[in-house]
């Protein structure tokens, strides 16, 4: 039989243990948001490059189609 320490560590486990998962979860999904932004900071760089004909990104940009790439879910 379970000894009354052995039930209060097994709820204090389980409860760190959901609370830890909840703040991983969080932590994921504003780690996703900022990854996100970042994406779209630079994709709106490459555009603005890419409206001077005589830069590098412009040819490069011409020459790549990055339609297909899809960032999160």
């Amino acid at each position: 039989m379970l000894g009354t320490k052995t039930i209060g560590r097994l709820l204090i486990f389980g409860l760190g243990y959901v609370a830890g998962t909840r703040a991983g979860r969080e932590r994921y999904e504003k780690l996703q948001v900022a990854a996100g932004g970042i994406a779209r900071q630079l994709r709106a760089r490459l555009d603005s490059a890419a409206d001077d004909p005589s830069s590098v990104v412009s040819s490069v940009r011409r020459s790549w189609d990055d339609s297909d790439i899809k960032l999160g879910s």
